[in-house]
């Protein structure tokens, strides 16, 4: 029995040994088909919801007046089409990204790649968290210092970069409900209410306002970016990609709408939408108080969809780093992201103005949108030349 436990042993070690040489090329070990069909279109929903309800609004309104909800419109259908893209690769690919990336151009051509991915990732990471913090420190603790209030932020962060991509996806199917259910209220109360929709028309007033708007705010394009990490990690069916389509439209077509309510209400209160970006008081003026504190509800679901694409974005880009350097040393990583992103918000961006310059230069606004669709569009090529070579191979 002891010889034969030992010859166990004196076998089982090669294959230790090659898990752990396979776990330091590629971050997706042990992680394969972590999300569901389902998962992925809760989670396509939120995405679309998050960054596209709260600063981004506010800033158009300010910049081209009235037309703000034209511009939300072009950057929702723009991240769609990289949505699509994206669903399509899926449907294509039989291993995860990083694999996809590395079998067609190899492992040092795939690392050069995947760090400027993480740098892409890490950036609108940045925009995640510095809206958290302008919505907290403006809306609910407005005595509380912010490098104290982004350590509270990291943590959760932190803990999300430690956990798989299962444990994230729960999380989000734990929320969705939430989500749902504020969703609905909101949109009620504000069709009870109504608007002037009157105050939107004519379109485009002001060709040149109208054009800087579209030019300048592109960074906020690439909501969808870190769902390449589930490419050949997630259990697709026939009708997924179906859902997947119609989850991010119907939250596309959300956040569009509240930029018309907004843009509607711009001509009542200019004032208002010049001098602050306390999305509780604008809300309040554009709806009324009548029904109490609706900006509760908004509250709640911009708060809840932006933590999960800040995790999402955060979770990313720990595990471009990981493949980076060959190494699934996530808790350090994790730490050392979280440590990299309060420098760039206390030193950096401590200062909205300060964001607001960095985030609307034509210098971001130009390449993250090429960047978001360079992404998915070389998924796609690796993925159809993976099936080629496989083709051939048979």
């Amino acid at each position: 029995m002891i010889k034969q436990a030992e010859q166990t042993n004196i076998a089982a070690e090669p294959v230790a040994r090659s898990e752990s040489i396979q776990d330091a090329g590629t971050t997706n070990t042990g992680e394969q088909k972590q999300a569901t069909g389902k998962q992925l279109v809760a989670i396509i929903f939120i995405l679309s919801l998050a960054t596209k309800m709260f600063l981004l609004p506010i800033f158009l309104i300010q910049s081209t007046g009235r037309d703000a909800y034209i511009i939300v419109s072009v950057f929702c259908a723009f991240d769609l089409i990289t949505l699509a893209i994206t669903l399509v690769t899926m449907r294509l690919a039989n291993v995860d990204f990083f694999e996809l990336i590395t079998s067609v151009t190899g492992k040092v051509g795939a690392k050069i790649i995947v760090s400027v991915i993480g740098i892409f990732l890490f950036f609108k990471l940045n925009i995640s968290v510095a809206e958290i913090l302008a919505f907290y420190g403006t809306n609910v603790f407005t005595d509380f210092d912010t490098s104290l209030m982004v350590i509270v932020l990291l943590v959760f962060l932190a803990a999300a970069g430690t956990h798989t991509l299962r444990a994230l996806c729960r999380l989000n199917e734990l929320l969705v409900p939430l989500i749902v259910l504020c969703l609905f209220i909101l949109v009620s109360i504000v069709v009870m209410t109504g608007f002037d929709l009157a105050n939107i028309f004519p379109a485009v007033r002001d060709p040149g306002d109208f054009s800087d708007g579209l030019v300048h705010y592109g960074s906020w394009i690439g909501d969808f970016t870190p769902l390449v990490l589930f490419i050949g990690r997630t259990k697709t069916k026939k009708r997924t990609g179906i859902f997947a389509v119609a989850s991010g439209t119907i939250g596309s077509a959300v956040a569009v709408f509240f930029a018309l309510v907004l843009s509607a209400a711009f001509g009542n209160v200019p004032s208002l939408v010049d001098s602050t970006t306390n999305l509780s008081n604008i809300l309040q003026f554009t709806v009324g108080n009548m029904y109490g504190r609706l900006d509760m509800f908004s509250s709640i679901l911009w708060s809840v969809s932006v933590f999960i694409e800040a995790a999402l974005f955060f979770y990313s880009t720990c595990r471009c780093i990981s493949f980076v350097i060959g190494k699934n040393t996530h808790v350090i990583i994790s730490l050392c992201t979280s440590v990299a992103v309060y420098a760039v918000q206390v030193f950096a961006l401590i200062d909205p103005t300060i964001f607001s310059t960095v985030v609307t230069s034509l210098a971001c606004s130009v390449t993250v949108p090429i960047i978001t669709l360079a992404i998915p569009v070389l998924a796609l090529i690796c993925a159809l030349i993976s099936r080629k070579r496989q083709r051939l191979l048979k």
